[in-house]
């Protein structure tokens, strides 16, 4: 597999990065950013992508028709993981900050 990625051309500077699995099944996320950028990159298997804002929800599957979003706070989004060794990898614009975690989803 191939997957470039321009980060100028998405007007997007990450700073960290970090891979994330899970057996298929698996929810993680859970939580919203007060603020930053993410991008959510599906390496393998499905990744159901749950979201919500001001009380408005939307689910996004990440497969491989369509294996990337961006993600901008303060959108809240947990990550269901599906089929076989699942994995998604995030890029991020902000560094790690447990206080910028918001886990309401209103």
């Amino acid at each position: 597999m191939l997957v470039p990625i321009d980060f100028e051309a998405l007007n997007f500077s990450p700073i960290r990065s970090f891979l994330v699995n899970g057996k298929h099944g698996i929810t993680r996320g859970g939580h919203a950013h007060r603020q930053g950028k993410q991008l959510l990159l599906r390496v393998s298997g499905e990744i159901q992508v749950n979201l919500a804002l001001d009380g408005e929800e939307k689910s996004i599957t990440l497969g491989p028709d369509s294996n990337a979003m961006m993600l901008s706070a303060p959108v809240w989004s947990s990550q269901t993981f599906h089929g076989e060794s699942p994995g998604l990898i995030v890029f991020s614009d902000h560094p790690f900050d447990p206080s910028g975690y918001i886990v309401d989803r209103n």
